[in-house]
């Protein structure tokens, strides 16, 4: 029986390091593969982008390269910025400015 017991220990022992590693939520920290990803950005875009300042990021500067850091949700914020408005949302808008003067 001691031979059984310690079989299932080690199967739930197995099962809970597996359940443990896929409950792993992503990391807010991201390097310029998920930024491409997530943007559909080109890697020689967004290098351009944080050369111009045009995207959020951060430098680490801990090894002797640079290497560029993202935060998942800024850069979730940056690409909702650049909203287009609709027809008629122009159209509100200009009723607006004409009424108002």
């Amino acid at each position: 029986m001691d031979n059984k017991e310690e079989v299932l220990k080690n199967i739930c022992d197995l099962l809970k390091g597996h359940m443990h590693v896929s409950e792993t939520p992503p990391s807010d920290i991201i390097g310029i593969d998920e930024v491409c990803e997530m943007t559909g950005l080109s890697k020689y875009t967004v290098y351009k982008k944080t050369s111009n300042k045009e995207i959020p990021f951060y430098k680490s500067t801990l090894s002797k390269r640079s290497v560029l850091r993202f935060l998942r949700p800024e850069i979730r914020t940056w690409m909702l910025r650049h909203r287009i408005g609709t027809v008629d949302e122009f159209l509100e808008q200009q009723d607006g400015v004409y009424n108002n003067k």
